[in-house]
């Protein structure tokens, strides 16, 4: 049976951060990444207006993990100590790993491993319930129903999937993007763009995800570029695009371009810093691979046609689809191919053969518009990297 599940309160706007002075409780822990809030006051506001609510206020901040496992650990000690019935993660780099730090704080005899199984969670909220204040990027972690588990070259990216992952509360405010560099809304706004396009593909009977999916999309071709030249309104239609596509993708099954995305940033470390680059680069290559299949091509074709690209056929509109994907990324300057991030040849060559089986069998996957062979994916990791176009 479909289901959509959102947060029960959005809040967008200039000074939506103050709505964190409204919330109930006796105890609440604020999680940031060390350093991303602090250098714009972000991390002050925020406890500023925790500490009006009355309730015992503490900040939990953690650097990067190079072990997510280790790090959820020791933030769900450091909420057992505390014994918060609020979590506020501040930043879009905080939002999955404080999802992590919840879980394991709700059930501390749990492990992640544990949690591999989607939509078999447990209950939450028994001790706290969840606030995300995001920034840009991560997948638009504040509105969706899973918490990203990083690979590495030892191990595949995962996800922790389930419902109960869908925060209570988001704060939507375009200040947190106002001091965004150019490259970061650029990377932003296409990884959004990918989740939007997988989340139409997908929405045939998902009548309620597919508004959402389609106004992302809009909003991403309409206003990124001027969004990148801190055009202020622009970013902050940039930023309810990225909620908005969470929306989406997050109640629709997730498709082949975020297994193709998360895997090669976790093979390869060149990748890692240009997520949003990845989408841009693998979204075009997963448009024309899904063209042979014809109920994705009609979703496609429908989509362009109401962007307002022209197609008489449906293939001619999917595929003018794709090329306008390629012209927003090349207006945006992100490079065009794996080897322009910096991934080297003979490092390509020597993981292929494992991004091609951690793809193959990656959950997303499965769920894609298309059944796909090793071949496939080899053809699509080639065409990444620059070196032939995808044979559908």
């Amino acid at each position: 049976m479909p289901r959509f599940t959102i947060p029960r309160d959005i809040y967008y706007g200039r000074e939506s951060i103050e709505r964190l002075s409204a919330l109930r409780g006796k105890r609440a822990m604020l999680i940031a990444a060390s350093s991303e809030m602090e250098q714009n006051g972000f991390l002050c506001r925020a406890e500023a207006a925790l500490l009006r609510t009355g309730m015992k206020v503490c900040t939990l901040e953690f650097n990067w993990p190079s072990r997510v496992e280790e790090t959820a650990a020791e933030g769900a000690a450091a909420l057992s100590a505390f014994a918060p019935d609020w979590i506020v993660a501040l930043g879009s780099t905080t939002i999955g790993m404080a999802k992590l730090m919840w879980v394991l704080y709700e059930y501390p005899e749990a492990a992640l491993d544990d949690l591999r199984m989607p939509y078999s969670l447990p209950a939450l909220r028994r001790k706290a319930r969840f606030a995300a204040v995001p920034t840009l990027g991560s997948n638009a972690q504040e509105a969706a129903a899973f918490a990203e588990v990083a690979g590495s070259e030892e191990h595949a990216a995962w996800a922790v999937v389930d419902y109960g992952l869908v925060p209570d509360l988001a704060l939507i405010d375009p200040e947190f993007s106002a001091a965004a560099s150019p490259e970061t809304i650029a990377q932003a706004g296409v990884e959004a763009l990918a989740n939007a396009l997988d989340a139409y593909a997908a929405c045939i009977g998902a009548h309620l995800a597919e508004p959402a999916a389609q106004k992302a999309s809009g909003l991403i071709f309409e206003h990124l570029q001027a969004a990148r030249i801190e055009d202020g309104f622009a970013r902050e239609q940039i930023q309810y695009a990225q909620c908005l596509s969470g929306l989406a993708f997050s109640n629709v099954n997730a498709g082949l371009t975020h297994a193709l995305v998360r895997q090669t940033i976790a093979l390869f470390p060149a990748c890692r810093a240009h997520a949003g680059t990845v989408c841009g680069i693998f979204l075009p290559h997963v448009i024309r691979f899904n063209l042979r299949e014809a109920r994705v091509c009609a979703r496609y074709a429908t989509l362009a046609r109401a962007l307002g690209l022209r197609g008489r056929l449906d293939t001619q509109a999917a595929e003018a689809l794709a090329e306008e994907v390629e012209t927003l990324c090349r207006g945006a300057e992100l490079p065009g191919n794996l080897q322009e991030i910096g991934l080297a040849k003979e490092a390509f060559e020597r993981n292929k053969r494992m991004a091609v089986a951690r793809i193959v069998s990656d959950p997303c996957t499965a769920e894609g518009a298309r059944s796909v062979t090793d071949g496939d994916v080899e053809r699509l990791l080639a065409a990444a990297f620059g070196e032939t176009d995808v044979l559908a």
